[in-house]
């Protein structure tokens, strides 16, 4: 066939696609628009600008971006291959030596693009506008701290408390851990198969969450890090009230997974435990350290800085630039003592009283990342004032890969959804083809079926969060997986 001809069934084709999927883009934005217009009325019952409440409705468009476009994506493939197969196009095409490859190559190479423009949306435009949103909506006391107890993360926003949800449906909840903290450690540990949240009626700064069926491991008051005193206990309802009142009046909204870019999410994954900048809580108390050594420790990491870093020690007098040239020089030192062999020794952490997750860390003789994070938490043990404890370092080994596993669900939830589109667009053009159907409404009832079923694996795998053996990360690229293989099977068979 002449390139001219070719062209032409190529524009042809392209904008049938394109149209179509304006057409349906438009469609599923509308309908996920109208389930925001409660909030919008909540919002003008409240006396909130209109300009305001356009900027709170702006700032949730790409969120429904990154659902929107695979499935007009999906929507816009099966829509225009059923019509040409229906009206017997593309018979005359396969008449005409047209393969049906070169048919469908125009909507694949628009679906890679839409993809890279999904990938832009789903790692930095829409937790950045989540954020915004969720930031705006704190500030008019919309988003309250019941809204901070967020699902598959640690939640640190609590003075005192460590809380892990697995599923959280309004205010139930499944699968939660409490750390308590006081100034010894953690004070002890509750473990609950359900729970409900609710406000304290009495007192309007508290919130009161019910726990069902809990398991509290509690520390030994006189020796905390004797684990052979901790206690068991167990009951079938038991009350964790906490105080909110500070966070109310501050007004602040911290980030939910949701919220961090894949930067942020792979920053968590990969250094959690290094030590940065902002770790050091008293710097000149640990300058003042090091330089005149008063026990093993310290003289062994001051043996171990480099000339630069001795040099800064040298010349440290708590001015800005002195404070930022240690911090980045004496960072670098400890980093690489972290990744190094273990630090302890008995003369070395002589008069040093470890934390017990450290002490049971310690004898598993771990390597590799367990041993980056058994050093930071040997540091942090032997200068507390001095350096910030790291929050996993409070958590049990198990619940730090659960916190890891969340987060990599995460990641893998987000990259497969946005190359979603590329897999939809060859599973929509086999279908329309296979099915031969004009009407719109069954293209579209099609695409929200398959579009459900891929969801679908999506939710599995955040419910298998506390499963990390089984790899939850990988089940949420099944679908697509299956989606380019049906989908290339299929157009090969009707070629």
């Amino acid at each position: 066939m002449p390139v001219f001809t070719m062209r032409i069934l190529t524009t042809y084709i392209t904008r049938q696609f394109l149209l179509t999927f304006i057409v349906t883009l438009a469609v599923f934005l509308f309908v996920m628009a109208v389930g925001n217009i409660f909030k919008v009325i909540d919002l003008f019952s409240r006396g909130v600008p209109g300009l305001l409440i356009l900027q709170v409705f702006s700032y949730g468009i790409p969120f429904s971006l990154i659902f929107a476009i695979p499935m007009s994506v999906m929507a816009a493939a099966f829509l225009v291959f059923s019509r040409m197969a229906s009206d017997r196009e593309l018979i005359a095409m396969k008449a005409c030596g047209i393969s049906l490859w070169q048919v469908v190559q125009a909507p694949v190479l628009i679906a890679a693009v839409l993809s890279l423009v999904c990938i832009y949306i789903n790692c930095n435009l829409a937790p950045d506008s989540h954020y915004a949103r969720r930031t705006v909506l704190g500030k008019l006391g919309v988003e309250t701290p019941l809204s901070l107890l967020d699902e598959g993360r640690f939640i640190r926003d609590f003075p005192g408390f460590t809380i892990y949800i697995s599923r959280k449906d309004g205010y139930r909840m499944s699968d939660i851990v409490i750390y308590e903290f006081n100034s010894k450690g953690v004070k002890q540990t509750v473990r609950a198969k359900s729970g409900t949240i609710e406000p304290d009626k009495q007192n309007p700064g508290k919130i009161i969450i019910h726990l069902f069926q809990v398991r509290i491991d509690q520390a030994d008051d006189q020796f905390p890090n004797d684990l052979s005193r901790t206690k068991r206990l167990s009951a079938d309802e038991y009350p964790v009230t906490i105080d909110v009142a500070e966070l109310v009046h501050r007004g602040v909204v911290w980030k939910k997974r949701a919220d961090l870019t894949m930067l942020e999410i792979f920053q968590t994954i990969r250094g959690s435990m290094l030590i940065a900048a902002d770790d050091f809580t008293d710097l000149t108390g640990l300058a003042r350290v090091l330089a005149d050594p008063p026990d093993q420790l310290a003289d062994f990491i001051q043996a171990h800085l480099t000339d630069n870093t001795l040099a800064w020690l040298d010349r440290y007098d708590g001015s800005p630039a002195a404070r930022a040239g240690l911090q980045a020089a004496l960072g670098v030192d400890l980093n690489r003592l972290l990744a190094g062999p273990c630090l302890y020794t008995a003369q070395r952490f002589q008069g040093v009283t470890l934390n017990s997750n450290t002490s049971i860390l310690l004898e598993h003789k771990p390597a590799g990342d367990a041993l980056l994070r058994l050093n930071r938490m040997l540091l942090e043990d032997a200068y507390p004032e001095f350096l910030a404890r790291n929050f996993l370092s409070n958590l049990k080994a198990e619940d730090a890969v659960v916190h890891r596993m969340s987060l990599m669900v995460e990641a893998s939830t987000r990259l497969a959804l946005s190359l979603s589109c590329y897999a939809f667009v060859l599973l929509g053009a086999a279908l329309g083809m296979k099915i031969h159907r004009k009407e719109s409404s069954i293209g579209i009832a099609v695409s929200l079926l398959l579009v459900f079923v891929f969801y679908f694996f999506i939710i599995i795998a955040d419910a298998m969060v506390n499963h990390p053996q089984f790899q939850p990360h990988l089940i949420v690229w099944i679908p697509f997986v299956a989606s380019e293989i049906i989908g290339y099977v299929l157009i090969k068979r009707a070629n």
